[in-house]
């Protein structure tokens, strides 16, 4: 992001808590431009992390890369993919894709998870809002798992700890009421949490159950004719509900998996992944 390159902005893509997105162009090449102001609730320490975080994956495709980063004085600017299509939500409420899609967008999405989780990071906050689109030539869109500000490393890289077991557990309370699992509000809870939180996602997509907020309309899974959160439904409520809108049992039997309340009997991100992917030769006869 050197002087010397050429840029043209485009106006902002999205705007959070603690900066705005922009689409810009540089030097002939779209990407996605975070700019984040240094705040008391978010320090350099804070900022790095999220940085740190996104090189850790930057060579897989199911994750938004990142290409570069200028940190000033009170502002950090973070140059990203460019993802065209927006985001899982909006895509989803506009296009209904069919049976297909939706199968590889769910493999998309196992493969991105399972990205983060081997480089050992829990995301912590898997929502359709933070799952971004890219389009390709005569196929489905891909999509990128993004936003990875609350994620963080399951245990230290390096030092005496080292080889401390992947269950460490987080205890920072932080996601989206929604989708969280229920384990996340007890302060304990390992990468297991995203297993959940991805299952609700899927759910979504089956269900797509909306919720107008102003003049954005948002996927709202809840539990029919209760509207209770999956966090904060029995397991009884949670079969049901799948069972409502999944029709084929196969993916019926995979999402009541991990959407178990108990993170330890969820599958891992490589079953969830393996099962996904050996769909993939019968996707017509899974409707």
């Amino acid at each position: 992001m050197g002087a010397e390159q050429s840029y043209i902005d485009h106006g902002k893509l999205g705007e959070g808590q603690f900066g705005v997105v922009y689409k810009v162009t540089i030097d002939g090449q779209l990407y996605a431009l975070k700019k984040l102001k240094k705040t008391p609730s978010l320090d350099q320490t804070g900022i790095m992390r999220e940085i740190r975080t996104l090189k850790a994956c930057a060579d897989h495709d199911n994750i938004v890369k990142l290409f570069d980063e200028l940190i000033s004085n009170d502002e950090v600017y973070i140059l990203m993919e460019y993802c065209g299509l927006g985001t899982l939500n909006d895509y989803m409420i506009q296009n209904r894709p069919g049976e297909e899609t939706i199968c590889n967008f769910m493999l998309d999405m196992a493969r991105g998870i399972q990205g983060l989780h081997d480089n050992g990071i829990v995301h912590r906050d898997i929502k359709p809002d933070n799952i971004l689109l890219v389009a390709r030539f005569l196929r489905d869109p891909i999509c990128k798992i993004a936003d990875l500000g609350l994620a963080r490393f399951t245990f230290p890289t390096s030092g005496v700890t080292a080889t401390m077991s992947s269950t460490y557990y987080l205890n920072t309370g932080c996601g989206t009421p929604l989708f969280m699992a229920p384990e996340v509000d007890s302060g304990n809870y390992t990468e297991a949490c995203d297993i959940f939180s991805l299952g609700v996602v899927f759910y979504a997509m089956y269900s797509l159950q909306t919720f107008n907020a102003g003049t954005h309309t948002l996927m709202w899974p809840v539990i029919p004719h209760s509207s209770e959160v999956f966090h904060q439904a029995s397991q009884g409520e949670i079969k049901s509900a799948v069972t409502t809108h999944v029709s084929n049992r196969q993916k019926a039997a995979l999402l009541k998996s991990m959407l178990a309340l108990k993170p330890r009997v969820r599958p891992g991100d490589d079953t969830v992944e393996s099962t996904i992917s050996s769909w993939q030769s019968t996707w017509c006869s899974l409707v």
